[in-house]
């Protein structure tokens, strides 16, 4: 069987207190949300819209483009999938380390090694390093008509720098955007995103696309959620994230890569610390505490680990049991 690679994996531990394994912001306001569904609870009873096309009309009013210019999916995973399923002839391009699920969905659909037809799969900002490739650049290279490009911008609220349009990418043969509602409003256990592109690519994958894969519950919050927001100001985000990282960098045998997100990855000196798996399980079993081992990421191994910021005085907590621990 083919496992996910992911490194949130809390369900596997009974004690955390405070999750730095998740990307996603932990202390999302939810509450309202919570009321919204459970007052709408009666929907389970009846099936949902075979496809999600009110959802898809209200975010495409609000971003601007046309309903066939977007697909609703179960998570931007679920249009990871679709893609690779619609591509599976053109040979994948993937950069490392990245995302594992890029990977993951070429070698399910078995794509071609060697083809000419090529498809990129471009993380932006990228997991698990948090960098992001400048817009002009990325612009340059996509408008290369003979390959499909896939921008993933699961990642697009927690970073300042400029990022491409709903609007530039409807207007090119070529590219698929995707986009995570899981993300945008922290909420991983309902499953939502959507994939924004040319009118016939989304058409392509409408004719693939299985019906209900959207339940009724993650409907009615991406309907309710709309213009709403449960995240902190990315400017306070990027601030403490900088003072994470310089709090973690005056530590011996620990240096906090660069990153332009709220996650970083962390590079340790083996000769003076424990691995990241040790770290990792030690952290959880001792003290609740859950940090990504990053070494399953192609192109890394135990030397790293990843976190996401998360309040102030859990940052300074986690500093002081890095610091600590030998």
């Amino acid at each position: 069987m083919i496992e996910s690679l992911h490194g949130d994996d809390l369900y596997r531990y009974k004690n955390i207190r405070i999750n730095f394994s998740s990307n996603i912001w932990g202390h999302a306001e939810l509450h309202e949300l919570k009321a919204q569904l459970a007052h709408r609870l009666d929907t389970i009873s009846h099936y949902p819209e075979p496809y999600a096309h009110n959802l898809e009309l209200s975010l495409a009013n609000s971003i601007g483009i046309h309903q066939d210019e977007i697909l609703v999916t179960s998570g931007s995973i679920d249009a990871i999938y679709l893609i690779s399923t619609l591509f599976s002839d053109a040979e994948p391009i993937i950069p490392s380390p990245t995302f594992s699920e890029y990977a993951l969905a070429s070698n399910r659909f078995k794509h071609k090694v060697e083809s000419s037809k090529k498809i990129h799969w471009v993380c932006n900002p990228n997991n698990p390093t948090g960098l992001v490739i400048p817009k002009k650049t990325l612009l340059e290279e996509i408008d290369s008509p003979r390959d499909i490009f896939i921008i993933d911008q699961a990642y697009e609220d927690y970073t300042l720098e400029q990022l491409l349009t709903d609007a530039e990418v409807v207007r090119r043969p070529n590219v698929f955007l995707l986009h995570s509602m899981t993300k945008k409003y922290c909420i991983p256990g309902l499953r939502l995103g959507y994939v924004v592109g040319n009118r016939m690519l989304i058409q392509a994958l409408r004719e693939i696309n299985r019906p209900w894969s959207i339940n009724a519950l993650a409907l009615e919050a991406g309907l309710w959620l709309q213009g709403k927001n449960v995240l902190p100001a990315t400017q306070w985000l990027r601030k403490e994230t900088e003072l994470f990282r310089n709090h973690i960098n005056q530590l011996d045998g620990y240096e906090a890569l660069p990153t332009q997100t709220n996650f970083f990855l962390v590079k340790i000196d083996l000769k003076r610390r424990p691995s990241s798996n040790i770290l990792k399980q030690r952290l959880a079993q001792e003290y609740g505490i859950l940090i990504r081992d990053a070494s399953n990421f192609v192109g890394l191994d135990d030397s790293y680990f990843r976190v996401a910021t998360q309040l102030p005085v859990e940052n300074l907590e986690l500093v002081a049991l890095l610091d600590r621990l030998h």
